[in-house]
């Protein structure tokens, strides 16, 4: 018996214990006797898994298609063995090579070519209509306005966007930063 029963109020200790005995019993063979609720045998077998329609149908299209192929071959050797008996290897194809448009597509290419050469003479008679010199004297417009607005002066070998080897120790690259930080006034 455990505690709480224990602490309770009862007229007849003995009626009570077998009260109690019963009852657990009784819970002890509801445990045994209790079926599951969940249904967790192996469901039934589908007819139609164990059939597969699809791939018998689709095997005896295949082989109705192969029983028709077989036929028009059996159909052509009994063709070649009734009238022509021999080994039939003469070539038709040559009286049916010429195009109907052969000359008209070699018209056609000659136009072409001969228009392609036409623009490709007047793409080399064109005069540039860049100017590198003005070019140059506007890098060099450029590279006086950064001397004067910069803080820390970059060497004349950074300007123009040209790219010398740094110092291995550099190592903001095409900056320089080190050497302008040497050159600072105190």
């Amino acid at each position: 018996m455990d505690r709480g029963r224990k602490a309770m109020p009862v007229q007849n200790k003995a009626c009570m214990a077998r009260h109690i005995q019963r009852c657990q019993e009784r819970h002890q063979q509801k445990l045994r006797d209790m079926k599951c609720s969940i249904d967790n045998k192996c469901p039934r077998a589908a007819s139609h898994l164990k059939t597969k329609a699809k791939k018998n149908a689709l095997m005896e299209e295949r082989f109705a298609q192969i029983e028709t192929e077989n036929r028009l071959l059996l159909e052509k050797m009994s063709h070649i063995m009734r009238f022509k008996g021999g080994i039939d290897c003469a070539n038709d194809s040559a009286k049916y090579s010429h195009s109907l448009s052969k000359e008209r597509r070699k018209r056609e290419l000659q136009r072409i070519t001969k228009e392609n050469q036409k623009i490709l003479k007047r793409i080399n008679a064109a005069r540039p209509t860049y100017n590198h010199m003005k070019w140059e004297e506007e890098a060099q417009r450029n590279d006086d306005i950064l001397q004067n607005i910069c803080e820390f002066k970059p060497s004349h070998r950074n300007l123009g966007g040209r790219h010398e080897p740094q110092d291995d120790d550099s190592i903001f690259g095409y900056l320089g930063l080190y050497d302008a930080v040497d050159n600072i006034p105190e």
